[in-house]
């Protein structure tokens, strides 16, 4: 829907869905597990259109040269919002940046209610629709600024906040290290020294508007937390319903000392699958055991 923004993932899922005739359980489990970023590929082109390899040379360690280095790094970037990548640390940050740089001037403290980027906006701004480019300018300075000095600014902001919290060099970041999907348990997670116990974290990749589900938090101190994904995927065949899968995150059981709190967890972060059967008999033959619910009285 336009509320949630997801027009993106709609354009992908549509991409997807017609670039075979034929679809298989593989190609749904694809389409699942894919981590292309629409908006990714929408975006950088604009924002950088000015930026792309117009740097100056620069000596190693100065703000010049971690730009130059970061958009070389984004430049070859194909959207693909994984994990093991520094690109869209690079990009989720200079967007974020990006956003509060257009809003806080006319926003004033307000602008924190708006930390999360919101890609319609700003790609109404960059491609200057219906006069939206305004925004770039700063209405309390002299000068006006152009959509190519905030890009600019932001991506400075950007990248002293990724030294700042990381403190690497930007090849060696990783997407998953920001990424990190929150498995908190609803009763004892917020219950001091048990949350170490009980809540679990995991590096993910996807995004705010892939497939994959993963939108991040927009809070600080941790704005890129995987906050909100698909605890459950499964892929059904009708027409051949005993070759389904299926997986759930962490675990099946929520009970923190049961062997089966967790043991999904790792293969629900590499996108791995366990086989569904709705024959009863091999149901009964693979279980550990039976719970009978019975009503009381």
């Amino acid at each position: 829907s336009f509320d949630w923004g997801d027009t993106q993932r709609v354009q992908r899922w549509q991409r997807l869905m017609q670039s075979r005739e034929v679809h298989t359980r593989e190609s749904f489990i694809e389409a699942q597990l894919d981590t292309v970023s629409i908006t990714a590929r929408t975006l950088l082109p604009l924002v950088a259109r000015d930026l792309w390899f117009t740097g100056e040379a620069a000596a190693e360690g100065t703000p010049e040269r971690r730009r130059r280095q970061a958009l070389d790094l984004l430049a070859n970037w194909n959207g693909e919002m994984n994990e093991h990548l520094p690109e869209p640390l690079l990009y989720a940050a200079w967007m974020r940046e990006f956003q509060d740089r257009l809003v806080r001037d006319e926003l004033g403290t307000l602008a924190d209610a708006f930390r999360h980027p919101e890609p319609l906006f700003l790609e109404r701004v960059l491609r200057d629709i219906d006069g939206a480019g305004v925004w770039c300018d700063v209405i309390q300075s002299a000068p006006e600024e152009t959509c190519t000095d905030i890009a600019r600014l932001s991506l400075d902001d950007a990248l002293l906040w990724i030294d700042e919290t990381y403190g690497q060099s930007l090849d060696s970041l990783r997407w998953g290290d920001a990424h990190e999907a929150t498995h908190d348990h609803s009763v004892l997670g917020e219950v001091g020294w048990f949350s170490w116990v009980v809540n679990i974290r995991q590096s993910t990749s996807g995004g705010d508007q892939t497939l994959l589900r993963g939108r991040t938090s927009g809070r600080d101190p941790a704005p890129f937390l995987n906050v909100h994904g698909a605890g459950y995927r499964g892929v059904y065949d009708f027409a051949d319903p005993d070759s389904s899968v299926f997986i759930i995150a962490p675990g099946q059981s929520g009970h923190p000392l049961s062997r089966h709190y967790d043991d999904l967890g790792e293969l629900w972060r590499r996108g791995e699958y366990i086989p569904m059967t709705l024959d009863p008999d091999l149901a009964r033959a693979g279980a550990v055991g039976v719970m009978r619910l019975q009503p009381g009285g």
